[in-house]
């Protein structure tokens, strides 16, 4: 070898080592002191071994500080590049704590916008690794770039649908860059270290934690332990998702009988109707070994949303829980289901709805917060979606709530029903209410309300039972009634037999969904 190869060698090796070392041993050293991994520990646990090739590690920062310091910079503050997650193919970029703070410098930005319209183009999903203090200042132009920045916005929200994304919030991230994780498809936080705001006062002790974001504003998908919870979960939340919108996701033998027939799940509906249950009981005995990866499961509990697997081929399950304000659709269940499905639809993931809920909450507090808003985007939504979808209606479809989880003419692959289901504008208990008022007026002062109010109530209870809906064309309608036991075979075989469907949509630009 000619020793004009040396010196490169040398520099090569040099740039190697200032990368290992990131922003030097003392940083390292109290990053890995607050319970932190650094930014490469962190690709290292999330990458199968050696599977790692990093791009850009000789960018550099070449703007001046305020104070005059130059600091080292190696990789601009992130790591990032290509590997294999369990042999899949993934796009990762981890920001470096220990490098000026994680702060997003101009060439840094640009450097991501560039990873994920790679990972666009190569079809992959690209996983984000968030620990950084926000946008970092500097002399010229007083902070990031705006270019970079928005370039790196745009590519993100442009290859929405088109590829999966995954955020792992590690750390801190404010301003503008907050924003970033919210964009994903998926934001997973550590509960020790992560912290989200965007500005401005902060008046909670509990404000822009991983709990504040899960339970108040929904923006949290799942809460992790620590950074390496919060890689294993990303593992886990991956082997749900395709590489891509034009790919399947994995099929896995699970070894569970697509014919098994659930006795159990006779005992889990109480027999009086007043009383509650948990749909987790209904969810684990009908999908693969009673798996289920539930997804935002402390924010809007009244709705269950979440991955599982059915004959081994993957499925979305959103479900309403009666055990949580009686299934009850408000904004924030709203939301999230609507985020959901999208989600599901744009890859091509079947869409399973299990419906007992009580219709939308009335009143004037939920108007003035515009629950008819948030209600017509979920019937925008699930009027555009394609993907395959069965409904399991399994005691009360009422009101909007029978609309928008899939019943009636909303186009569903097939509408089952529970010999317990009940289809009726609103509930029972309100139309007795609303039609007997002066015979129940007239019971209250005769001492005899709660008989005369129980015999209404069961007259019309046996009038909105899917048991007497004889007419196909009515309001009120399902395919077929089935026995309890039989829900997770009837969901399979449904599955298998639209596996080839083909649902399209008026030609259009694009639609434009309520605000």
């Amino acid at each position: 070898m000619g020793q004009w190869m040396d010196g490169y060698l040398a520099k090569l090796e040099n740039n190697r080592q200032e990368s290992i070392n990131a922003g030097g041993e003392s940083r390292l050293k109290v990053q890995r002191d607050l319970g932190k991994l650094t930014a490469r520990e962190r690709i290292d646990h999330l990458l199968d071994p050696g599977s790692f090739d990093e791009v850009g590690s000789l960018v550099r920062d070449t703007r001046p500080p305020y104070d005059g310091k130059l600091r080292p910079t190696p990789a601009e503050g992130v790591v990032m590049g290509y590997g294999e997650v369990d042999g899949r193919p993934v796009m990762v970029f981890s920001m470096d704590f220990t490098v000026m703070s994680g702060s997003l410098g101009d060439q840094a930005a640009w450097k991501i916008a560039e990873l994920v319209e790679m990972a666009g183009q190569r079809r992959m999903p690209v996983i984000g690794i968030m620990d950084s203090a926000g946008e970092r200042l500097g002399i010229k132009n007083g902070q990031t770039g705006l270019n970079g920045l928005s370039r790196l916005i745009r590519a993100y929200c442009l290859y929405s649908g088109v590829i999966p994304r995954i955020m792992l919030l590690l750390g801190p991230c404010t301003g503008t860059m907050a924003a970033l994780p919210v964009l994903a498809d998926f934001l997973i936080m550590n509960e020790q270290t992560g912290f989200l705001w965007l500005g401005g006062d902060i008046k909670t002790g509990e404000a822009g934690r991983a709990e504040f974001h899960m339970e108040k504003s929904g923006q949290v998908d799942l809460i992790a332990e620590d950074d390496a919870d919060a890689i294993d979960k990303t593992k886990q939340l991956l082997a749900y998702l395709p590489q891509n919108c034009w790919e399947k996701a994995p099929w896995v033998d699970t070894k569970d009988d697509p014919d098994r027939r659930e006795e159990g799940i006779l005992a889990v509906m109480p027999d009086n109707p007043k009383f509650t249950y948990d749909i987790h009981e209904i969810i684990e005995k009908i999908v693969d070994n009673g798996e289920f990866f539930e997804l935002q499961p402390d924010f809007a509990t009244h709705l269950v949303t979440g991955f599982c697997r059915m004959a081994g081929e993957v499925v979305g399950v959103i479900a309403n829980n009666p055990d949580e304000l009686s299934g009850i659709f408000e904004i924030d269940s709203s939301d999230k289901y609507d985020r959901f499905m999208n989600f599901l639809d744009a890859f091509s993931i079947p869409l399973v709805n299990l419906v007992d809920s009580t219709a939308y909450v009335p009143g004037d507090k939920w108007e003035r917060v515009g629950i008819i808003r948030h209600g017509a985007k979920n019937l925008h939504s699930y009027s555009h979606l394609t993907n395959q979808k069965v409904t399991i209606v399994l005691r009360r479809a009422y009101g909007g709530a029978n609309i928008v989880m899939g019943c009636s003419r909303m186009q569903p692959d097939n509408i089952y029903g529970w010999p317990t289901a009940e289809f009726a504008p609103t509930g029972p208990d309100a139309v007795v209410q609303a039609v007997f008022h002066k015979e129940l007026a007239k019971a209250k002062e005769a001492g005899n309300y709660q008989e005369v109010y129980d015999s209404y109530l069961n007259i019309l209870k046996e009038h909105f039972s899917v048991m007497n809906a004889r007419e196909w064309t009515s309001y009120y309608m399902i395919q077929e009634p089935i026995d309890p036991r039989d829900t997770r075979s009837k969901i399979i075989r449904t599955l298998k037999a639209t596996r080839n469907k083909k649902e399209g949509l008026p030609d259009k630009k694009r639609y434009i969904k309520p605000a």
